[in-house]
């Protein structure tokens, strides 16, 4: 397992070097990994999650994305990415989150901590998979009001627009 989290990271830091210029924001790129490299077991993209490159952790996040079966079995390491130092790592979890159905109320708790994340992008993230998720949830409910009260716009947006999903908009 080991050798595959070496290889694994040695493969997504190569692509994105290869694919690298002046301007570009490497952890926007979506990585179409190689055959050999997605087919490695679940684990190994889950100890990903616990590398030191966010490069390497967002590969592993969007993986999960597109498994939300397998990431629901490791959702304890998924969960503790909300809390990364890098926004593009907790805006991955977030979007990665919302594909999972039937979080644990603790989950979307966490979750709900991250409408007042310094980052533009992390809060209209969050609004937006809350409102997917949120059910009935008054943690969710709040946190919602609160981010429809955003001084960014399209983060307001995304709460209002959420609030209206669940039935619970007040003008």
């Amino acid at each position: 397992m080991e050798k595959e989290l070496e290889n694994f990271a040695e493969v997504v830091l190569d692509m994105i070097t290869q694919l690298s210029y002046p301007g570009f924001e490497e952890r926007s790129l979506k990585l179409g990994l190689p055959d050999a490299i997605s087919k490695y077991h679940p684990k190994t993209y889950a100890q990903a999650l616990k590398h030191d490159n966010p490069l390497v952790k967002l590969a592993a996040l969007r993986w999960f994305q597109e498994r939300p079966g397998i990431a629901k079995s490791h959702l304890r390491l998924i969960h503790e990415s909300l809390k990364d130092s890098d926004e593009w790592v907790r805006r991955e979890t977030v979007h990665c989150l919302e594909k999972i159905d039937g979080l644990e109320e603790t989950v979307l708790e966490e979750l709900c901590t991250l409408i007042l994340d310094p980052d533009d992008e992390v809060r209209k993230s969050t609004a937006k998979a809350l409102g997917k998720l949120g059910g009935k949830s008054q943690v969710v409910i709040d946190a919602l009001h609160k981010a429809a009260e955003d001084s960014n716009h399209e983060v307001r947006w995304k709460a209002q627009k959420a609030l209206r999903k669940l039935g619970a908009y007040v003008v």
